[in-house]
């Protein structure tokens, strides 16, 4: 589901959803919007790829993030993941969400922030196999939608020591409706980041999906080799998953993989 990926941007996935205590940036929308209170300019993210590697199930995402006067950081963000058969889109699932994050207490040496995320899902039924079994000749299975909120903290200390809380779907949204009403994933992620120097931030965090007993661990770091290149990465249990990548940084730009 689009409106559950853990791993949906390319630091998430490189680090497996291991910072949800991270510096943040306008992805933090996506993660943990108590994060957008860092930013301090005016960004704007956009990336893709398939999910879990297979070209039937093309993913998107956008977002974007202002400091306003008065009002604080504002953001948005858009994802969409489409389930293809060759030409034929037998669904898409997409999410449309505003955020806002702000500082609860900033002084010297600590801040503690928070942020919320609104999320309008929206899920097109495509259509069904119909006659040709392609669904060219199918009918209209109609849409669905509800809408979702999710909150988040982090607490940092001098700089060095992070603590983040990231709470997804806190209002139990759901869609359809009598009995094929079906709760959307309620996720909680809880996690630590610590920067010894300024080159290096290695995270840990523990993720659980709310009504369920099983607990995944994620640990990830990021490295700085100099002002323009960095090193990602993360390995994640139960499910095993290892991730890594690389950011690259030119003047305002920075690119991803």
């Amino acid at each position: 589901q689009v409106s559950d990926n853990a791993y949906l941007t390319t630091e998430s996935s490189a680090m497996v959803g291991s910072n949800v205590a991270g510096i943040g940036s306008s992805n933090s929308i996506f993660n943990n919007p108590a994060g957008l209170s860092d930013v301090e300019n005016i960004q704007l993210t956009t990336g893709g790829g398939n999910l879990f590697g297979y070209v039937w199930l093309p993913s998107y995402y956008f977002s974007g993030i202002a400091p306003i006067p008065i009002l604080g950081k504002v953001a948005f963000g858009f994802q969409q993941l489409k389930t293809k058969s060759g030409s034929a889109i037998l669904s898409t699932e997409q999410t449309l969400s505003m955020g806002y994050g702000f500082n609860l207490q900033k002084d010297k040496n600590s801040q503690l922030s928070f942020g919320m995320v609104g999320s309008y899902v929206q899920w097109d039924l495509g259509k069904s196999a119909g006659v040709s079994g392609d669904g060219s000749d199918g009918l209209n299975l109609g849409i669905l939608n509800t809408v979702t909120v999710d909150v988040g903290f982090i607490a940092s200390l001098r700089n060095k020591y992070r603590c983040g809380v990231y709470i997804k779907n806190i209002n139990s949204g759901a869609i359809g409706t009598g009995m094929t009403r079906t709760v959307l994933p309620r996720r909680l992620n809880a996690g630590i980041t610590y920067s010894p120097i300024s080159e290096l931030a290695t995270s840990i965090s523990m993720e659980r999906l709310l009504g369920n007993s099983d607990i995944q661990i994620k640990g990830g770091l990021q490295y700085s080799l100099n002002s323009m290149i960095y090193l990602m990465m993360g390995a994640q249990a139960n499910p095993n998953r290892f991730g890594i990548g690389a950011k690259f940084k030119f003047i305002n730009q920075t690119l991803t993989y």
